[in-house]
């Protein structure tokens, strides 16, 4: 299932479908009357570089520590929140619309529909037909109509933004600025929460050249096309950005010229520009797939209905997944930004939560899929990302916390912010960020195809590692993070609500996995002596009667169903709790795990990813299938983006589902690959996977009835017995153990 294609015109922005080349995202509503698209740019966000470190921060460190240790949490915490956290992150930003009033044209579509193997959206009606995708080799977005009998359009731009509308010879252009400051959304007292300076903010641009057989009329802030059959349009989009740590261009003459220049030098003939388009594309899209053998085609908001109806969801599965692998080679290609909250999507001036960088899921959640899914091309902005933070993140280290390394707490911008943000800190301290995405870049290099970016990878694990080495604290005996968060939940303790603890087992867990990452890979022997020497005193995990303990110790919690499953990051996305080598601990984990459950509903999109993802690590059919169900039924909208509540959309949702079917049909530990551990019993029935990766090896198998009848791989690979046929054909690079 590669298309998704509906009988309707969208009428909202979440009804739209998206395409993307890394650097450009636009959506599309589909029409041959009145058409819309919507565009961004990965390096249009408000603000510039500044410098929010405070010293006060690390003056008032040690005192924290001591309230925590003195079990006065609640007072560590008002005073991290006074002295600790500061300033917010800048939000991304949407460019502008371009709008197309037709004449001659059919007033109803037949179908609108997204190849997601091309990246090709296309509308029928009766008489025309019409294309639009985003290049990435050549970097420019193409729309093509034809008609069987002469049309007339208009277009138009326009932007939410501070922006004017000019038209020479063909060319419209949209050009403005962004504002210098945007408060979160969440932040409802705020007074001026848009602000702009021109004299600061970077400037951008929207260029439209327009190619037909019809006439074109050059008008003040229009361009018109008489008596057309064909009509060409070619977008470009500039902005005034210079780098993380350079104030950007404000000047829009500057960018005018920049986004014109960058439309000249495209070569104008559509069919080789498609054709260039699908070849890079295709090539990513195919390097790895899944089927469940669904052979349906029908419009995506049929297929939601029937699931929300009981019917299967296979077909909607395979649909969603292949979704989104097709967001991550729209939204992250090389030389581009990483994909933020709403992937390189968005259309508020004040979007969820900035739409920026949330690096204590979300963000690293945005990537869990891609290697595994043959996309480890697409990493290349999120090495990038955190290869620039190294630098903003060590000042924050040493400035905010008196430490070596690098730090970086839970939101990240455009400028590479690493300090924290003024508010809760439960949500806003989380200093071991970096330690996470750290860990995420490294696991998508274990698993190959990253070797160009080595000495990046090797620089990111072992300052991440130093930091944390540095971060940690000798307390009764054990070495401890202090202060320690669960993101984003808080706990009952002396009658208060406490946020900040030591030793959780999140942080606990992020310091093992980043010692672990840094012994294999850092050429720091020093550095290395000291992660051997306090490995072994590490606060260890332990339980309780609900399971593996969130702090060190049990506290009662106001929110059991708590949408975070940090205290099971051990377990996954990271492997230091093994299922079969740390049993107990396992059992720990599954334990908590089903008590969040049982407490959730479980209908925030990113949330039941993660979900299922631990569902199937945990060898749990049925959980995991309950809780596809429970995503497909409540988290998705009619355009399939996956829904935070109410209304909202984040991009994570999207893409950690493709890790937990990953998950599904492949989980591995200690180099031992086991096949579909956790698939639903009508999942099982029948399904094929070509060229998973998994620590460097291309593994491709067949299934029936819940057995493996045919397995391969392009190297060397041991794969567990389970599930695997008596008379399964077994390639001749698999060992099975």
């Amino acid at each position: 299932m590669n298309r998704i294609w509906f009988k309707e015109t969208a009428k909202k922005w979440r009804e739209a479908l998206p395409i993307g080349n890394g650097y450009t995202g636009v959506m599309i509503y589909g029409s041959h009357k009145n058409e819309r698209f919507c565009f961004n740019d990965g390096t249009l966000w408000s603000g510039y570089p500044k410098d929010y470190n405070s010293a006060e921060s690390f003056e008032n460190l040690e005192k924290v520590r001591q309230l925590i240790f003195d079990g006065r949490n609640s007072e560590a915490d008002a005073l991290c929140e006074d002295k600790l956290t500061g300033f917010y992150s800048e939000a991304f930003m949407p460019l502008g619309y371009i709008l197309l009033d037709f004449k001659g044209t059919d007033k109803k579509i037949t179908s609108r529909s997204l190849d997601l193997s091309t990246g090709v959206h296309t509308v029928w009606s009766g008489t025309c037909k019409s294309e639009i995708f985003s290049s990435y080799p050549d970097k420019i977005t193409a729309y093509k109509i034809r008609a069987v009998k002469p049309i007339s359009l208009k277009m138009s731009a326009q932007s939410k933004l501070h922006s004017s509308v000019s038209v020479h010879s063909g060319v419209l252009s949209l050009f403005g600025n962004a504002p210098d400051y945007v408060a979160p959304n969440y932040l409802r007292t705020e007074r001026n929460p848009i602000r702009y300076n021109e004299g600061r903010a970077m400037a951008f641009c929207l260029c439209a050249q327009v190619y037909t057989n019809g006439t074109v009329i050059n008008e003040k802030d229009c361009i018109k096309v008489e008596n057309a059959t064909e009509i060409t349009i070619y977008f470009v989009t500039a902005t005034g950005f210079n780098g993380f740590n350079k104030m950007p261009t404000f000047d829009t003459d500057d960018v005018v010229k920049k986004c014109k220049s960058q439309l000249g030098s495209v070569l104008k003939n559509f069919d080789d520009i498609k054709k260039r388009h699908i070849e890079d594309f295709s090539a990513l899209y195919n390097k790895q797939a899944v089927s469940f053998n669904c052979d349906t085609d029908i419009p995506a908001d049929e297929l939601i209905k029937d699931v929300k109806n009981g019917g299967d969801e296979k077909a909607l599965s395979e649909l969603l997944y292949n979704y989104g692998k097709y967001m991550i080679i729209s939204g992250s290609r090389k030389g581009g930004q990483a994909l933020n909250l709403q992937g390189i999507w968005n259309d508020s001036l004040r979007p969820p939560w900035s739409s920026n960088y949330t690096v204590n899921i979300n963000t690293q959640m945005n990537y869990w899929g891609a290697s595994r899914s043959g996309l480890s091309e697409c990493i290349e902005p999120l090495i990038q990302m955190v290869y620039e933070a190294l630098e903003t993140g060590r000042k924050t280290a040493e400035i905010n916390y008196g430490c070596r390394g690098f730090a970086c707490n839970h939101n990240v911008d455009l400028w590479r912010k690493t300090p924290p943000v003024e508010g809760s800190a439960s949500y806003m301290f989380a200093p071991l960020c970096g330690v996470w995405l750290s860990n995420e870049i490294f696991t998508h290099y274990q698993n190959g195809f990253l070797g160009e970016y080595e000495d990046k990878i090797k620089e990111i694990v072992t300052e991440s590692a130093r930091f944390a080495n540095d971060f940690l604290v000798l307390h009764e005996g054990k070495y401890v993070v202090c202060p320690s968060v669960s993101p984003e939940n808080s706990f009952k303790i002396n009658g208060k609500t406490g946020k900040m603890d030591y030793a959780s087992a999140f942080d606990m867990g992020l310091v093992r996995q980043a010692f672990s990452n840094a012994l294999a890979i850092s050429e720091d022997d020093e550095l290395k002596a000291e992660i051997a020497e306090k490995t072994p005193a590490l606060y260890p995990f332990t339980k309780g009667e609900n399971g593996i303990f969130e702090w060190h110790k049990h506290y009662e919690t106001p929110e059991k169903g708590h949408r975070h499953f940090s205290p099971l990051y051990a377990f996954y996305p990271a492997n230091i709790i093994g299922y079969n080598e740390n049993p107990e601990e396992a059992k720990w984990v599954r334990d908590l795990f089903y008590h969040r459950l049982a407490n959730s509903g479980q209908h925030i999109g990113w949330s039941a990813a993660w979900a299922i993802c631990l569902s199937a690590r945990l060898r749990d059919s049925d959980t995991a299938k309950t809780v596809i169900r429970n995503l497909l039924c409540h988290a998705v909208f009619k355009n399939l983006f996956c829904v935070h509540p109410p209304f909202l959309f984040q991009i994570d949702g999207n893409l950690g589902f493709v890790a937990g079917i990953n998950e599904m049909l492949l989980t591995e530990e200690k180099d031992v690959v086991t096949l579909i551990p956790a698939l639903p019993e009508n999942f099982a029935l029948s399904g094929e996977v070509r060229d998973m990766v998994v620590k460097g090896v291309k593994i491709s198998f067949k299934w029936q009835n819940g057995k493996i009848i045919e397995i391969s791989a392009d190297k060397k690979v041991t794969v567990s017995a389970e599930n695997i046929s008596e008379n399964a054909v077994v390639g001749k690079n698999v060992s099975i153990k």
